[in-house]
């Protein structure tokens, strides 16, 4: 009768049963109108490729929970009068048995306390994190724990990765506990602007929420090809849009931790020392608005100030927070630029000698 029951559920179309198994067929009854009758009994369940695969990565991928500072309505809180403190819920991957732990810059960014920093590993077991490094640029950080014995991600060589190749998205969406998402790598070397940072990903069609942040994409042999940081939705089109999430490649994320881990930030990249309003069409119609000037930066060696702005660097006109960003990876630390700058309403021109960037 179980047999008559699994023919006609196929055959009905009410569903299809994949079993990926070997099974023993013992006959105890007889045959009637050529129909058997027995017993048959399921043993020996195969693990598929995916099984495998999540079977190593799974315990490698960590859930991160914060107190952060967060803006009040649209604006920057500097200027919107107030902030407000929330919880920013992510994901991190284990780099190291001594609890090395890479995540995503954008969940600890406004941090209020270091000590408000949670970790909870594979077996439920909840540890404090101290922040390592962090590089706004590549959106990376790297946290550390005290503990021994860790799993720990292997990473893939992110070059030799092809279209169409299954990947495994694993982290902590929604801030509900770790799980999985498959899918495909949908395209190499992405170049996409997030917050006006602008950096070059893999996209993947796998399901990837807010948590998954910081969390682990990886190949069919359980090992890491990208740190999970994004997804396109509905929020930045009037079309629903689904199945487009982002991943920093691995050999980057190889790269910057090395730097995070050994000097707390990316050496030898030149930078301006300020901080400026990244929406800032809001405020002016052209150049980027400084709103910050680092103590000791370039910036305030060549007389750079607040409320100041940059309408070019070295001769490139600067129109957006993407310019300045560009206008910068092409310079080196020690190098003297002129900066124009509009101030009160005057346009001058300052000689600027960029400096190594700091953590500031």
């Amino acid at each position: 009768m179980i047999i008559i029951f699994l023919v006609a559920l196929l055959g009905s179309g009410l569903g299809t049963i994949l079993v990926m198994s070997t099974y023993n067929k013992e006959h105890k009854g007889s045959t009637e109108s050529g129909v058997v009758v027995n017993e048959v009994e399921y043993t020996n369940i195969e693990k598929t490729d995916y099984t495998k695969a999540i079977e190593k990565a799974y315990n490698t991928v960590v859930e991160i929970k914060c107190n952060v500072q967060t803006s009040n309505g649209t604006g920057f809180f500097f200027f919107e009068g107030g902030s407000s403190t929330s919880i920013s819920n992510g994901s991190g991957v284990i780099f190291s048995s001594d609890g090395y732990i890479v995540t995503n810059e954008h969940v600890i960014d406004g941090l209020v306390d270091e000590n408000t920093i949670e970790v909870k590993i594979y077996n439920g077991q909840t540890y404090p994190a101290k922040v390592i490094g962090y590089d706004t640029k590549t959106d990376l950080a790297v946290l550390k724990i005290d503990a021994d014995n860790l799993p720990y991600a292997s990473f893939a060589d992110s070059s030799q990765l092809m279209l169409g190749q299954d990947v495994i998205a694993i982290g902590n969406p929604l801030g509900l506990g770790i799980s999985c998402s498959n899918g495909i790598v949908s395209a190499l070397e992405k170049e996409i602007s997030i917050n006006n940072v602008y950096m070059t990903v893999i996209q993947t069609n796998a399901a990837v929420n807010a948590g998954n942040s910081g969390g682990g994409l990886f190949d069919i042999n359980g090992s890491l090809v990208g740190i999970v940081n994004a997804k396109k939705s509905s929020n930045y089109s009037e079309t629903s849009v689904e199945g487009m999430g982002y991943a920093i490649p691995s050999n980057t994320v190889t790269r910057i931790i090395e730097e995070l881990v050994s000097n707390g930030y990316v050496k030898d990249r030149a930078t301006l020392g300020i901080k400026v309003a990244t929406n800032s069409s809001y405020y002016t119609n052209e150049g980027v608005l400084i709103t910050e000037v680092i103590e000791g930066g370039s910036a305030e060696k060549a007389g750079l100030e607040p409320n100041d702005i940059i309408l070019s660097i070295g001769g490139e006109k600067v129109s957006s927070y993407g310019d300045l960003v560009k206008a910068l990876e092409s310079r080196n630390v020690g190098e003297t630029v002129i900066i124009e700058v509009q101030r009160d309403g005057q346009v001058m021109s300052l000689d600027v000698t960029l400096q190594d960037a700091t953590r500031q």
